[in-house]
Parts: C-alpha cells; structure tokens; sequence
C-alpha cells in the first residue's frame, strides 16, 4: 500500500463528486491519473458501489493496463473494475451479441494486401510505398467512424472516384469474409446499442460509473456510444484538456468536449489548474502560446515549482538545419556529462521526417538514442529511388528494370516495348524510333543529360535532376493526378537533397547512405525501453510523457505550424500541439530556430512569438531578438535599427531607432 496521498482541493472535489455528469479539465501534469484511481478507490470504499458497475475506458492499451496497476497498487485489489480501451470494450459487447473472436478481427498486413489488391485490379496509378496502403487504411476509418457518406469525404491520398472504389471493396470483401476492423468495432457496437434497447439496457444496468480518460481525444462515433451505454443518472466522469486535443486527423473533436456541459445539463466542472510536472518558466510559457487559441476552456495553470527552482526557457536561433543538429548533440552530450542520463532527455519535432540528419549525427556521435515513432526510411520512397536510379544510369548502369522507372518521368513518350533489351541499348532505342524525330531527340536529350550528372558532385546532381531534367515538374504533375498538394513529395526531394550537401563523390555518398541505412534499420529493430538512451519522436508521439530536459526542433513557419494547416481549427490544433511538446519539459526547454531549412529562408514560428506576449523579449544567448511591439514583433538588427513585423497586415518594416539595453531590459524613447 502507497503512503496517504495528498491531495489538492480541486482532486478532492473531483475524487469525492457523487452521481451525475462531470468534467475535469486537467491541465498537463496536474495529476489526472491519480485522481480517476482514487476516485474508483473512494466509490467501492467509501459509497458502497459494485466494483462490477464501474467501467473505465483508455485510448491506449498501455494505458488501461498501467491504469488498473496504480489502482490495484493503492488499493490492494481490483475487485471486478472494468479497465479497457474503447475498442476492448466495444469488441466485449460485440462478442457477448455476435459471438465474435478474435479470428474475426482482420490483421494490418491483411489490410494493405486488399488495398494493394484493389489498386492492381483496377489499374489505378500510384506509386508504391511503405505508407501508402496504411494512409489510405487511416481515410477509411476516419470515413466509417464519422459515419458520413463516402461520396462526402475528400481524400488527400486518392482520386475521388479511386477513393470510392477502394473503401467499397475493401468493406465487401470484409464483409465477405467475416471479418472486421477496429473502425467496423466503433460502428456496430454503435448501431448495436442505438436498434436493440433490450441489449442497450442489459449493459446501462450492467455499467452505472463510467469513468474516461484523455476525454480530449474522443471522436463522434464514440461519444454517441458512450451515450447509449449511460443510464438514467447519466453518471459520466470524463477528465481530459482541451487544450491537448492533437489528433484531429484521427477524427478527435474539442467540439464534443466544449460542448459537453449543454449535452449534459447539470454538469459540474472541475479545473486542476497546478502543474507538478514543469517548472513555473516552461509553464508561464506554455500558457502565453495557448491561450492565443479561441475555441477553449479559458484556465489559469501555475506551476507547484518555486521560482529559486526554474531556468528560463532556451530560444536558439541557428544559422541552417546541420548547425542545429550539431548544436542538439553537443548539449545532449554536455548534460549527459554532467550527470543526466540520457533517458531523460528528448528531442520533439512535428513530422517523424525531421530528425534523419540528427539520427545520423547521434550514430556518428555514439550517443544511444530510441525513436518513440520510426523514421520513414526515406530510401525506399519512389521520390528518392527515381532520384537514385538517375544517378545510377549516369554512372553506366542500364538494367532494365530502373531504366522502366525513370524513361517517363518526366514523360518522353517511350513505350516499354523500345526497351527491347536488358541491359539496355539507347542506341536500338533510337533506331526503335527512327520515323519519329520527336522521340529520338528525347533520347539524345536523356544521354546528354545522363553525361552531365554523371560530372556533377552529389548536390548539384540531385538539383540537375529535379530542375534541368524537370524530374520536379513531373512530381507536380503526379500530385496533381493524385489530387494532393505536390509539396508533399518536394519536401521529401528537398531532405535527400540535403543529404547529398556534404558528399564530394557519389562513392562517398552511397557509402554512407547505405551506413545511415543499415544502423538506422538496426535502431529502429530495438525494443530494450530500460537501456539509457536519448528518445526522440513527433509531437504526436510525445503526448503524455514527460523529461527533465527537452529540445524542440525547426520551430518556424511551415514546419510548426505545418505548412498544410492554413484553416482556423487547423491552426489551433497545431498550436496545441506546440503546447504539448513545451509541456513536456519538467527543468530544461531548449527551442532551435534555423535560419534556413532546406536551402530556403525561414522564418520564426509565431508559436515561439507568442511566448513573448505579456514578457519582456525572447533571448537567443545573450542577445535580444524578439519583443512585442504593439500589434507587431520586433527583430533587433543592430544598435540602431530595428526589424518589426506587424502580424495582421503580414507586413515586415525595417526602422532606425535609439534605444538602450540594461539588465536584458529594452528601453525606447516615447515617440517610438
């Protein structure tokens, strides 16, 4: 048994509330966990409850499990309380109504076989890659859960029509086959409960306390759910932050959580305002950048830290992408040598591609790291492999099989029936076109282009193909057929570009990449969570954990917030979750700021400005950078001049100005 825990006047109002609808808004590190367990605990000890009549649902199994090991740790028991996951939960109903099992549940490999299936049997142009049948896997369960018609939904992956088809045969033959998906459990436990009141009352007596956790993350279909499985006393405790709610591509809503006092009338709400977890500086910070959002619960967080405990939150501005990845492994270095273990030291970024050259700087560096979200290999995707497979042809190589990858990309109109030989002959290729001009002189072009590559150091090959060889206007060409946002595959050609920068000779080069290769395989394969090592993952992937020193990568604009949020909501879900990754930080926050990313002039992240609002500057070293300026932010260029972007007009202003510095205080005379 735990020594007595104490509590705050806020988790005891949560911990001891009766019967009816509540909402606790938890903020990060407030305590959450510890108040849903003591909460189960007081209702068996203390109001007489049936443990069997209390149901308390995750997002994660993870979760569920280490939820039911702190309660059995304080209380000693589990005494029939039910832990589990949605799907857990709804997968039990379905199984007592149907008699499923587990063989009826169809397996991930299963899915991209019928995805993979249906693209081939309908001739349907996409480029293979790892991620490709799993996005679209991920569209079709948004689409079921959302229980909207297909026709509705727009798919970023697919052509409409494409789209239509896959998710029709991918349903008919689960159907055909008895099978079911994690999205099918949400919707027929749904429609379950909603057309059989028999079966609907059954599991409303059977389950009268129904306890969530990250109610945040909740989507439509099973808050509908959760509806029909409450009685009449409508005993809900949900416990959740909006302000955390990042996984708006899963179907999660704040909408349903800002509206859960209307949908339950009388609900009382609680607010754990007192951060245990960060220091009052990452906290100040925190929520100078959140309360920027509109469409939330307005709190008041403050950290239990003393102040005499804090440092102040680190900005780092960087000249490019290498200098911030050799600036993140010296200091990563630095703490380790000065007693922090590597376990308690992250590395956060908003898309799982970002770290590739920071992976490679850890393994030169020998410093251990575990990546919570793999890293794509980016040397499997069609982009880079048709980048490659130019350079490989420039360097003599004619099999067959690559010259068919790249021959009609961009397009030169050569049939695969020219490529008569293997290895081939471009010689017999254009004697193949003899009658047409047009078509020879497309070879003659490609051999020239080859020669030139085939001179040029790495880098400048890699350019040479994308922009004289018009492989990026083919790419443009192809989103556009896909119906996606082309800069998806640019930004893939713009990192294994940057990965070329360094290399004096493809040789070179290739022997690397085939190191970065092979060791990140070799990581990637490590499952030992007790080793001490340096963990690094997306801003996704970090939610609800916690370390004492934190480092936030390429905080401008276009990475966070990402350049594909433009809209409102999907701003704000952005800024949430720059929010969560800042409060990951218990001590240290070290936020990089480079100059330049992929060989293109950033610019701050508004996010990072924000921190600034009701503050003195933000402060890269021991220089001032950034201080609000009445509805402006304001660069300090030299002791003279002055850089100001006003925000709502998106105008930059550069101004002569007197002003003093003393004390890291920036004084300026009225009139300016």
């Amino acid at each position: 048994m735990e020594k007595k825990q104490q509590f705050s006047k806020e988790q005891t109002d949560a911990i001891r509330y009766e019967d009816g609808p509540m909402l606790v808004l938890a903020g990060p590190g407030s305590g959450k966990t510890t108040v849903i367990t003591y909460r189960v605990k007081y209702m068996l000890e203390q109001t007489g409850i049936n443990g069997n009549q209390i149901l308390v649902i995750t997002f994660t199994k993870a979760a569920a499990n280490e939820m039911r090991t702190r309660f059995e740790k304080i209380s000693g028991y589990s005494d029939g309380v039910t832990f589990g996951t949605f799907h857990s939960v709804f997968f039990m109903i379905l199984r007592h109504a149907y008699g499923y099992n587990s063989s009826n549940i169809i397996l991930e490999s299963e899915k991209y076989q019928i995805i993979n299936g249906i693209i081939e049997k309908h001739n349907m142009e996409y480029n293979g890659q790892d991620d490709f049948a799993k996005n679209v896997i991920a569209e079709i369960g948004l689409v079921k859960s959302e229980m909207k018609p297909v026709e509705q939904y727009h798919s970023v992956n697919m052509k409409a029509d494409d789209f239509q088809i896959t998710y029709r045969e991918y349903d008919e033959i689960l159907r055909a086959n008895n099978k079911i998906d994690f999205d099918d459990m949400l919707v027929f436990t749904y429609e379950l409960l909603r057309d059989r009141s028999d079966i609907r009352k059954m599991w409303q007596q059977r389950f009268q306390y129904i306890l969530i956790d990250e109610f945040q993350d909740i989507n439509w279909i099973q808050y509908q759910t959760v509806k029909l499985l409450l009685g009449k006393k409508q005993n809900i405790f949900a416990v959740g932050d909006d302000d955390q709610s990042v996984y708006g591509f899963r179907g999660a809503d704040t909408k349903l959580m800002l509206g859960f006092p209307n949908e339950f009338p009388g609900t009382r709400l609680v607010y754990l305002n007192t951060n245990y977890r960060c220091s009052s500086a990452i906290v100040e910070s925190a929520c100078r950048i959140i309360k920027n959002n509109k469409e939330r619960y307005k709190k008041a967080i403050h950290s239990a830290f003393e102040k005499s405990q804090c440092e102040r939150v680190h900005v780092i501005e960087v000249d490019g992408m290498r200098q911030e990845t050799d600036g993140i492994v010296q200091k990563i270095r630095k703490m380790n040598q000065n007693g922090i273990p590597y376990s308690n030291i992250a590395v956060l970024y908003r898309t799982n591609s970002e770290p590739s050259g920071l992976a490679m700087k850890l393994m030169q560096s020998n410093i251990p790291f575990r990546v919570k979200d793999s890293i794509p290999d980016l040397m499997s995707h069609f982009v880079v492999v048709n980048i490659l497979d130019y350079i490989k042809a420039a360097l003599g190589n004619r099999e067959r099989a690559l010259f068919l990858r790249i021959i009609n990309r961009p397009n030169r109109y050569v049939s695969r029936e020219s490529l008569e030989t293997d290895p081939v002959d471009t010689e017999r290729m254009k004697e193949f076109y003899r009658d047409n001009n047009r078509l020879v002189q497309n070879m003659v072009t490609l051999e020239a282009d080859l020669r030139r590559i085939a001179e040029l150091k790495p880098y400048a090959a890699v350019n040479y193909i994308r922009k004289a060889v018009g492989y990026d206007e083919y790419l443009k060409e192809y989103a556009s057929y896909r119906g996606i946002n082309p800069q998806e595959y640019m930004d893939i050609a713009d990192e294994f570009q940057e990965m070329a920068r360094d290399a004096d000779s493809f040789i070179e080069w290739f022997n690397f990449l085939n190191e970065y290769r092979i060791k990140l395989k070799e990581q990637m394969k490590t499952t030992d969570h007790t080793r001490d090592a340096v963990v690094l993952a997306t801003m996704h992937g970090a939610k609800g954990l916690e370390f004492d020193q934190v480092f936030i990568m390429n905080a401008v604009e276009g990475m966070t917030p990402h350049k594909k949020s433009v809209a409102d909501a999907e701003l704000e879900e952005e800024r949430r979750m720059f929010y969560v990754a800042v409060t990951r930080a218990r001590y240290g926050l070290y936020i990089y700021v480079p100059k330049v990313v992929y060989g293109k002039t950033a610019r701050i992240s508004r996010f990072v400005t924000e921190m600034v609002v009701d503050h003195d500057m933000l402060q890269i070293g021991n220089k001032i950078i950034h201080k609000r300026y009445g509805r402006g932010v304001i660069t300090f260029v030299d002791d003279k001049k002055i850089c100001v972007y006003f925000e709502k007009d998106q105008i930059t202003k550069t101004l002569s100005i007197e002003y003093t510095i003393k004390n890291n205080l920036v004084t300026m005379s009225e009139d300016d």
